[in-house]
C-alpha cells in the first residue's frame, strides 16, 4: 500500500511510520522482515522512545529505528537514557521531533524545564518542533508547541535565532526533494527578512 500510494502521490506520500501507543503496542523489531522488504525510495520516519521507562521494548525501539535507517525520530523522549544511541543520532544527523504539549498532556513530563529536550537544545541536537495530535487536546498546530519549547525548554539566553533555526530545521529535515527544499528555504528567508524589517521599523517608529 505504501509503495502504491507513493507512486500515485509521490509529492505527498514521502515516508512510512508505524504509529500508536508504544507501551501497549508491538516493537519495531517484530516488523523488521516486512520493513526490510521496502524499496529504498520509501523513507522511514519512525515513532520511537515515547516513554519514561528504561530498558523496556518501548525505549529499545530507538535502536531498531536507527538501525533501520530512519530519517527522523518521532518523540525520542527516552533517547538520553541511551548515550550511545544519542551519539549515533547526532553523528547520523537524524532529526528528533519534540512534542511539548503532547508530552505534558500524556503525563510524560509535568514541568517543561525538566523535559529531556532542554538538554538536547543545549547540545545542539538536530531538532524540530511537532504537534503530535493537536486535535485531541484542542491545541493550535505548532503555535502552542513552539511557545512551550521556547519558553519552557530552551535556555533563558535564547532569542529569535533559535526560533529561526527551528523553523529552518523543519525544512532542512523534511522529505522534500532538493529543488522543493531550496525553494521553500528561499521563501522562508525572504519572509523572515520581511518580518525582521517590519519589527525594526515598528520599534524605531515608537522610539
Amino acid at each position: 500500500l505504501a509503495e502504491r500510494l507513493h507512486h500515485q502521490y509521490g509529492d505527498y506520500v514521502v515516508g512510512f511510520d508505524l504509529v500508536g501507543q508504544e507501551d501497549l503496542g508491538r516493537r519495531l523489531l517484530d516488523f523488521v522482515p516486512q520493513l526490510l522488504n521496502f524499496p529504498s525510495y520509501i523513507n522511514f520516519v519512525f515513532h520511537a522512545g515515547e516513554t519514561n521507562w528504561h530498558g523496556m521494548p518501548t525505549d529499545e525501539n530507538l535502536l531498531d529505528a536507527i538501525m533501520l535507517g530512519t530519517k527522523r525520530i518521532g518523540h525520542g523522549y527516552a533517547l538520553l537514557k541511551h548515550p550511545v544511541l544519542a551519539e549515533m543520532v547526532k553523528e547520523r544527523d537524524i532529526c528528533v521531533e519534540i512534542n511539548p504539549v503532547s508530552n505534558q498532556v500524556l503525563k510524560l513530563v509535568a514541568d517543561y524545564r525538566n523535559h529531556p529536550a532542554s538538554i538536547l537544545f543545549s547540545t545542539d541536537f538536530p531538532l524540530v518542533v511537532s504537534s503530535d495530535d493537536p486535535s485531541f487536546w484542542r491545541a493550535a498546530p505548532l503555535s502552542h508547541d513552539f511557545y512551550m519549547a521556547f519558553l519552557g525548554m530552551a535556555s533563558a539566553h535564547q532569542d529569535l535565532r533559535l526560533l529561526k533555526k527551528l523553523a529552518l530545521n523543519s525544512l532542512r529535515y523534511s522529505l522534500m526533494n532538493k529543488q522543493d527544499k531550496a525553494a521553500a528555504e528561499a521563501i522562508f528567508h525572504q519572509s523572515w527578512d520581511d518580518f525582521i524589517d517590519a519589527k525594526v521599523k515598528q520599534i524605531l517608529t515608537k522610539s
